[in-house]
Parts: C-alpha cells; structure tokens; sequence
C-alpha cells in the first residue's frame, strides 16, 4: 500500500476520532481549560504484537493541573484503533473507510467523506471516559473538573496528527 495514501487514512481518521473526544469532554465537563493529544502512536506488527495506531488525551484544569486520561493511573488506556476507531481502504475503489463508534446509540459511523465532526458521531454519554475523568478528580489530579450540562465552552484543545513509531506509554 502506499505509504503517503495510508498516513493521510491514519491522519484524517485519528483528527475525526480527536474531536469526537474533545467535543465530549469540552460539551460535557466543566472546569476544563485545556484538551490535548499525543502523537498517533504506531506500534506492533513485528510478529510478537499486534499492529496498533493510538493516541493519548491530557486534560487541564482551571487550576493548572494537566493530567493523563488514563483508567486508575495504569498508563495502559489509549484510544484508536484497538477502540472507537476503524480504518482502511475500500477494495471496490481505494477511497478511504473511517468509522468512529457512537457508544450512546451502540452503533458505528462512517466518517469517510467528513471533514469536520458529523452531528450524528457526537457523544451523548461515554461510560468510559466517564469513569476515567471521575477517577482523575478522585485522586486530586485534576480539581474542580465535573460532569455538566453547562462544559467547558472555552477550552483550549491541542489537536496531534503526526505520526510517531513507539508506544504511546512514554508521552507525558
């Protein structure tokens, strides 16, 4: 497959799959100044792991407090193809396939012609997520940050489309 079709499949898909996450966290959370991610992290495929594409989410408080979503501080919670995210190329013609999974409605979306979040790929819940964050506050990582209608309207968010080999586990 040709490498620069394949990096502009990983770079669009991981960008959809972002602001899925950001719109989440920014439309469902208060006390939130800041959302970014890490590179998409490539990794595997070697004959001893399997072939995975991931990226972590930091979030920052109102305080200055930056934290790493990750579930009770494992460091083993990324999100991309493993989860939420599937991509490849359509065998008919070539064109691009990207699908984000809709957890509210159980249901996955293709994304493959959209530049920008389609409606119907927001979040309405992420049990998940939700866990993850509640987890960040319990242990004083993240302070003030609650689950809210009102969200956090004016968070920053730091999107990361470049593509690094490594594991993801090491970006702070």
């Amino acid at each position: 497959m040709d490498k620069k079709r394949e990096e502009a499949l990983y770079k669009h898909g991981f960008r959809l799959l972002e602001e899925q996450l950001a719109t989440y966290i920014k439309e469902h959370y208060e006390g939130v100044s800041r959302i970014e991610f890490s590179p998409i992290f490539e990794d595997g495929g070697d004959g001893y792991s399997m072939y995975t594409l991931n990226v972590v989410v930091a979030i920052s408080d109102e305080h200055g407090n930056r934290a790493l979503v990750d579930e009770y501080g494992s460091g083993n919670t990324p999100f991309g193809t493993a989860n939420g995210l599937t991509m490849d190329f359509d065998g008919g013609d070539g064109s691009q396939v990207i699908e984000l999974d809709n957890y509210d409605r159980d249901e996955v979306i293709d994304v493959s012609d959209a530049d920008t979040l389609p409606k119907n790929a927001k979040l309405e819940s992420y049990r998940i997520l939700d866990e993850m964050i509640q987890y960040l506050v319990k242990t004083e990582q993240l302070v003030d940050v609650k689950k809210s209608n009102h969200g956090s309207r004016d968070v920053k968010v730091v999107y990361n489309t470049t593509i690094k080999k490594g594991s993801y586990s090491k970006w702070h």
